[in-house]
């Protein structure tokens, strides 16, 4: 097999250090080749670094462009890469060539600690460890092309490790990378251990779950989605179990929890997480940048950024009458972090400006959920409230102040923007060591329990069985709903249908890697990518030949088989 770029073997040493992490507490130290895997820590290590490389894979802000945003759930914030902001994504785009290289990266380093495996002998390896570390080491290559094959489509199938410069490259059929990565996925939950006694390390029920989605993506006949099925509802049974709330399931205090099913593990100790994870900051509104006499950055409320905001239509997804998830899992309101601070702000009662001393704790910024009226925000003076964008051109000249002191809207009227938004905090990461650092130490879900269940939901509803669908979905909403609500929250089989699902995904999965693949499995990318309801903003931007991504320029530049190579249609090299 050849390929394009010389791979050079960085592997990183990763040593089991207790029975609940075997990164934490591991420094990072390049290894060479030659004749390294030829005993059992040697080996140990080798598949230890592949781990440490699932963190380049999901630890920075190009995942969340390439899986979650834009789409229908996720539009610009104000910093979001240009290209993706515009919709004017190239062969030439930092993030895709990100994705791609991070991948074949991985997959020549898995290659070489396979090959080693296999053809090495290491006497202090047992048999059962060897299966297991083939295993790591198959999962692993196989996710990575999970990612390939969905992003770019037909892409080259590697299995040997490169070790010398090869100027040719030769794509291979999407069908028989699907066929490999579900091979892989079977070998390794035949041969992985039924129990993993460190956490982190790959589980069958990780395995079970990517297989699931696998199944559900190709569905070449009901017997995948029977398979679907079959192994999401393995999972299901398994040792694993939900948490009881998403309050619960994103509390720092619980990271390593039942739920989760396939962490990517980091340390408290910035040192020896390499950058970190950096997705803490993909969410964050610039809320200190807007009011910054009360309000400064801190580990609660983040790092401000800007990249990547809700749009309305999720937004509305939620009804926070019942769904806890509204509340758990998005802020909304803001309260002063500083000691004390005085302002002077025009009042709507007396019309002219008064003092107003704000104390630490008080409330000062507030985004309803829907829009207020000027009786209901001019109730709350001088607490910040703030509007749509969209009211922003028909109500900013009708706002109170100094100038306009008849205006119709209260001085606290404030409008949302590329910069002020409704953020998410599944990600956000109050245990990094300051407000400013970016390398956040929180370890990343990957795959957890709760989309299982909706899975399996899935793979009924496909089969026809919408009452099944609808007892798995229940699951998931009753442990969403806010105490009492239990019952309101239950759905029926007449409700489920392909958008149903998807909508409920969205509830459930926001900001969790799947929503682009979500919208290709159920063959909705287009559609709502096209729905200026949805996105106002990609909307009438979004072709038929958007669902791949380009091939990256430095791919196709270094190449000297361009024939055998070709960029994906509707890109230009």
């Amino acid at each position: 097999m050849k390929t394009l770029y010389i791979y050079s073997l960085l592997f990183v040493a990763c040593l089991l250090q207790s029975c609940s992490s075997f990164l934490d507490e591991t420094p990072y130290n390049k290894i060479t080749a030659g004749n390294f895997y030829t005993t059992a820590k040697e080996a140990e290590q080798g598949v230890n670094g592949l781990y440490s490389r699932m963190r380049d894979l999901y630890g920075s802000g190009y995942i969340l462009y390439m899986c979650e945003a834009p789409t229908d759930i996720w539009k610009s914030a104000k910093s979001m890469d240009i290209e993706f902001q515009n919709w004017t994504i190239d062969a030439t785009s930092g993030n895709v060539t990100k994705l791609w290289t991070n991948c074949y990266v991985t997959i020549n380093q898995a290659n070489a600690v396979l090959k080693a495996l296999t053809s090495n002998d290491i006497p202090d390896l047992s048999e059962e460890k060897k299966l297991q570390y083939i295993s790591e080491a198959k999962f692993i290559r196989a996710h990575h092309y999970y990612h390939l094959v969905q992003q770019y489509g037909d892409v080259e199938l590697k299995t040997e490790p490169t070790e010398a410069l090869v100027t040719e490259a030769y794509k291979t059929p999407a069908v028989e990378i699907w066929n490999f990565i579900i091979d892989e996925m079977k070998y390794c939950i035949e041969n992985l251990p039924d129990d993993q006694n460190v956490y982190g390390r790959i589980t069958k029920e990780a395995v079970k779950h990517n297989l699931a989605r696998v199944y559900l993506t190709v569905k070449r006949n009901d017997e995948d989605i029977k398979e679907a099925k079959r192994l999401a509802e393995e999972v299901i049974v398994s040792s694993h179990s939900l948490m009881s709330s998403h309050e619960e399931l994103w509390n720092t205090d619980n990271m390593r929890n039942p739920e989760v099913l396939l962490p990517v593990l980091f340390t408290t100790n910035t040192e020896l997480n390499g950058e970190g994870q950096q997705l803490h900051v993909m969410f964050t509104a610039s809320y200190s940048d807007h009011y910054p006499k009360v309000l400064e950055r801190d580990l609660t409320y983040g790092r401000p950024w800007s990249r990547i905001r809700p749009t309305y239509y999720l937004q509305e997804l939620y009804d926070e009458t019942k769904d806890a998830r509204w509340e758990d899992c998005y802020r909304t309101f803001w309260r002063v972090n500083k000691e004390e601070a005085t302002d002077m702000i025009f009042s709507p009662y007396s019309k002219k400006e008064e003092e107003i001393v704000w104390r630490k704790g008080d409330s000062v910024m507030i985004i309803p959920k829907h829009p207020w009226t000027k009786e209901q925000v001019k109730a709350v003076w001088p607490v910040w409230v703030w509007m749509p964008d969209e009211m922003r051109e028909e109500l900013q000249d009708k706002v109170q102040s100094e100038t306009n002191p008849n205006g119709e809207w209260p001085s606290n009227t404030k409008f949302q923007s590329g910069t002020m938004y409704t953020t998410l905090i599944k990600l956000q990461d109050p245990l990094r060591p300051s407000a400013n650092e970016m390398k956040g130490v929180r370890d990343i879900v990957v795959f957890r329990l709760g989309e299982t269940y909706l899975l399996a939901a899935e793979a009924c509803h496909l089969l026809g069985d919408n009452k099944k669908a609808a007892e798995y979905m229940n699951v998931i909403r009753k442990r969403a709903a806010i105490p009492g609500k239990e019952k309101e929250m239950e759905i029926t089989a007449d409700q489920i249908n392909i958008d149903f699902i998807l909508d409920e995904r969205a509830r459930e999965m926001a900001g969790e890697f799947c929503r682009w693949y979500d919208l290709k499995r159920t063959g909705k990318l287009y559609e709502r990518m096209n729905n200026p309801d949805m996105n106002e903003i990609v909307a009438g931007k979004f072709q038929k030949y958007h669902v791949l991504r380009p091939i990256p320029r430095d791919q196709l530049a270094r190449i000297s088989n361009p024939e055998d190579f070709p960029q994906n249609e509707g890109y230009g090299n």
